[in-house]
């Protein structure tokens, strides 16, 4: 059955949602809280450790209980509603602080704040996440609408990342500490009220299979089919793979820019990254095209190596050539678009596995132990880039000396071009070839035909 247009926009809405907020935290939170508000880095580091250890857990056990949920109004789609406002709120009470607290008292609300919204974005975002298997059946209508997701989802991006400081120059900020504080403050807003009508939109226009079987085992038995299922650990240990070595690029990125290709101008920083999304958003109709075409495992493989070849591309950018400088951005923002859009398809497919061996649908646990992997994946990289430049002698407020700065090089080529193809070799076991997943939808549709499915297909065929 094809998926309305309406419901592919309804559905992409949730990754602008979670974008614009996560994009804006993630780029400007840090310095927000210790420049801006004159928090201390330490509060600001214990509290993102903390929260993000909360975040990565709590997933596995909302998908858990989304797919254990049996409320007439659906699994998946009440939390989203749930959480939407709570979302909303989170981020405007983390951008506006009040003014009178200071010291563990403002280090305390950080990290509440904090706390209050990546739980209310994990019931929305999870959730969300398990409704692709269950709108779209078919490989084209996957791929559609997972890249409806990631396409809104870098619209979120930009607005997350230019918002701002956007404000701050229309409010005329001129250093002014109260300036910048007032703009962050209808920053969070704004981007709360773009988040509450994203999740909105993402109840209103979604649906769920009202024939999908919620999941009725326990926790032990599900982790155990997830460890049978072949296909999802090729997948999973792939995409974790792949999410480090970019999770590795986005932390250098701004070494690169200041120290190799000597941009210190925030303008220049800022029309780099806005280029690299703007880049990725104009790619996704050529990937669609090419997994209708070749199939979503070879798309997934190009996404792969055309990383690659982005991440090396930093041997041949050098000072002044922004022309050059923004050319791989293009070039980076379309490539690794294939990635993560086959990602979320690609797991759609091993969920239809997971149900014909089980006759349940689990799509929030398989979606949550991929959110936890790649949030730990993540915060992997965040340690490794800080022991990374300490090796090569790297020092804060230090001019780099020509050795310094070839080691800024290695250090954002090397370990992300190994990670990828690392994924790319681990990906060659995937087995489910677009002839493979044809087949185990016959057997689907079939198996839901006769009945309630009780464990249909024998454990070796996971394995095969």
């Amino acid at each position: 059955m094809t998926v309305p247009r309406s419901a592919r926009l309804a559905f992409g809405a949730s990754g602008l949602a979670q974008n614009v907020v996560g994009t804006c935290l993630g780029v400007h939170l840090f310095v927000f809280y210790t420049d801006v508000v004159g928090l201390s880095p330490l509060w600001v580091s214990g509290g993102l450790f903390v929260a993000t250890l909360w975040d990565a857990v709590s997933d596995v056990w909302m998908g858990r209980i989304s797919d254990r949920t049996r409320w007439r109004a659906g699994r998946r789609r009440p939390f989203i509603l749930l959480g939407a406002l709570p979302v909303a709120v989170g981020v405007t009470l983390l951008l506006a602080p009040p003014k009178g607290l200071e010291g563990d008292l403002l280090g305390l609300w950080f990290v509440g704040a904090l706390l209050f919204l990546f739980t209310a974005k994990t019931v929305t975002q999870v959730p969300a996440l398990g409704l692709l298997p269950e709108m779209a059946r078919g490989a084209r209508e996957r791929v559609h609408l997972a890249a409806a997701r990631e396409q809104l989802g870098n619209v979120g991006d930009l607005i997350g990342l230019l918002l701002p400081p956007a404000l701050m120059v229309a409010a005329g900020f001129d250093g002014e500490r109260e300036l910048a504080r007032d703009a962050f403050a209808h920053a969070g807003v704004i981007i709360g009220a773009l988040a509450l009508v994203a999740l909105l939109l993402t109840h209103r226009g979604t649906y769920e299979d009202p024939a999908a079987i919620p999941a009725s085992s326990s926790l032990g038995e599900a982790l155990v089919a997830l460890r049978r299922n072949a296909p999802f650990r090729v997948l999973l240990g792939a995409s974790c793979l792949a999410a480090l070595g970019l999770a590795f690029v986005q932390a250098m990125f701004l070494y690169v820019l200041r120290h190799v290709m000597h941009e210190t101008d925030p303008a220049i920083h800022m029309a780099a990254f806005a280029v690299n999304a703007l880049a990725a958003i104009c790619s996704y109709p050529a990937w669609t095209r090419l997994a209708a075409r070749r199939g979503k495992p070879t798309a997934f493989r190009l996404g792969l190596g055309l990383s690659a070849v982005a991440f090396v591309s930093v041997f041949f950018v050098g000072p002044g050539q922004r022309w050059a400088l923004f050319g791989v951005m293009v070039f980076s923002g379309a490539a690794n678009v294939g990635f993560w859009t086959l990602m979320h398809a690609l797991s759609a497919d091993v969920v239809d596995l997971d149900e014909l061996a089980h006759g349940e649908r689990r799509e929030g646990l398989f979606a949550g132990f991929s959110a936890l992997l790649r949030k730990c994946a993540f915060a992997v990289a965040a340690g490794g880039v800080g022991l990374g430049l300490a090796l090569i002698g790297y020092e804060e407020r230090v001019a780099p000396g020509p050795e310094t700065v070839l080691g800024l090089k290695l250090l954002f080529a090397g370990p992300p071009t190994a990670l990828v193809l690392a994924a790319w070799l681990v990906f060659r076991r995937y087995p489910l070839t677009r002839e493979a997943c044809s087949e185990l939808r016959r057997r689907l549709r079939r198996a839901r035909r006769s009945g309630p499915m009780r464990h249909t297909v024998a454990r070796e065929r996971l394995a095969s």
